[in-house]
């Protein structure tokens, strides 16, 4: 087991402790000064195991603030229905007092759902707000729900993925850390895949590295797993509104040209769930790629992803034209190309080792991976294509 995880969790007990001290008393701590803050949209298929994994977290933010970006399904009503029940259960260990506005800019919120809480009686509540805004990217939707939170400390998850019963703690850990840098931390944690198909663990293996592949100097968090000062989002911009792909790594290069400094905390952990098609993994990968080109983010990468590629076809062409054998060079290319995939399947992966194939199926994955990868990669190429060609509009406009 990797050091880091150890530190983490042998320290879990001492620091939940510790917690319950600081916050509040009760079961379940309140953090008063972190606001927990999310965007939702055509999430009806996955947001109860999202929320009930919020639900289960061995101490709570003083406030969620949720941005509805206008589902067209039930999304919003299962959100506010799922925090009234919370809400009216006899295991609620803390007050909820729920905000629910459907039209932010006509009916800011403030109406409350909960009867008026009386401060002498309850020490700990929580504070839910959940908001509607349509047509809110998530960029948009981020920055509004942190512009209306109140906490010092902002954490930040997406739907679409479960988070682990002691993530806020331990995102949130840097409130009880003094350290002798000058830069505000930034606290990012560790994302693992959460898959069942034969095609999620195959996605997994090509793009989810594990905690000993992990370097906390190269260290990007995302903002599916990420705290940071509310301060600090204002000296960086906020979440760049004309980006809602890449935006977090924006924001990231933002904070650290604002004096922060990206810390890496491998105890606070994310599952984040693979796509479930070919046709959903080729619209996020385009999209991420855009989102790079019109971020200015990663060109020299991109670059060689597309030499690469232009690399592959020339050898096929010159196969064609020239001499069918020339295709055999695939046989040690292809096995260069998948070298972290392979790895990945029979070595080390900590972390992710439950997305392996079974054995039966990693036959199917070695000549399978090599093609996804290269999918992937095609996916990528016309996205930063697409986004340079945008960039360049929006130059002239």
């Amino acid at each position: 087991m990797d050091s880091r995880t150890k530190g983490a969790g042998a320290n879990r007990k001492k620091d939940k402790t510790k917690a319950m001290i600081e916050y509040g008393a009760g079961d379940i701590p309140v953090l008063d000064q972190v606001s927990f803050i999310t965007t939702v949209y055509n999430e009806e298929g996955s947001i109860i195991e999202f929320l009930q994994s919020l639900k289960c977290q061995t101490c709570l933010p003083g406030e969620m603030i949720i941005v509805d970006g206008g589902s067209t399904d039930r999304t919003f009503e299962m959100v506010k229905d799922f925090f009234e029940g919370w809400a009216a259960s006899e295991d609620c260990k803390v007050k909820i007092s729920l905000e629910v506005s459907e039209d932010i800019e006509n009916n800011p919120p403030g109406r409350s759902n909960s009867p008026a809480i009386n401060k002498e009686e309850v020490q700990d509540v929580l504070t839910v707000r959940l908001l509607k805004e349509p047509g809110a990217g998530i960029s948009r939707g981020r920055n509004t729900a942190i512009s209306k939170s109140k906490g010092k400390y902002i954490c930040v998850s997406d739907a679409g993925c479960r988070i682990d019963p002691d993530w806020l703690e331990e995102i949130s850990s840097m409130l009880e850390k003094k350290s002798s840098s000058k830069k505000n931390p930034v606290m990012g944690g560790m994302n693992y895949a959460d898959c069942t198909s034969f095609l999620q663990k195959c996605q997994a293996l090509c793009i989810m590295p594990g905690l000993d592949e992990t370097s906390e100097e190269s260290f990007m968090p995302s903002s599916r797993n990420v705290c940071f000062k509310k301060e600090d989002w204002e000296k960086a911009g906020g979440y760049p509104e004309n980006l809602d792909y890449g935006e977090d790594m924006r924001l990231n290069f933002n904070l650290k040209k604002a004096g922060c400094r990206l810390q890496f905390n491998p105890g606070a952990i994310v599952h984040w769930k693979m796509r479930e098609n070919l046709n959903q993994i080729f619209r996020q990968f385009f999209r991420y790629a855009k989102g790079d080109a019109l971020g200015r983010m990663y060109p020299v990468r991109h670059l060689i992803r597309f030499l690469t590629g232009l690399g592959f076809l020339a050898l096929i062409l010159i196969a064609v034209f020239f001499s069918p054998y020339i295709l055999l060079s695939f046989i040690l290319l292809f096995p260069a190309y998948s070298y972290r995939p392979y790895r990945r399947m029979v070595y080390k992966w900590q972390g992710n080792e439950k997305c392996r194939p079974a054995p039966a199926a990693r036959i199917g994955a070695l000549f399978f991976i090599p093609f996804l990868l290269i999918y992937i990669d095609t996916a990528k190429v016309f996205g930063y294509l697409y986004g340079l060609i945008k960039k360049q509009q929006l130059t002239f406009l």
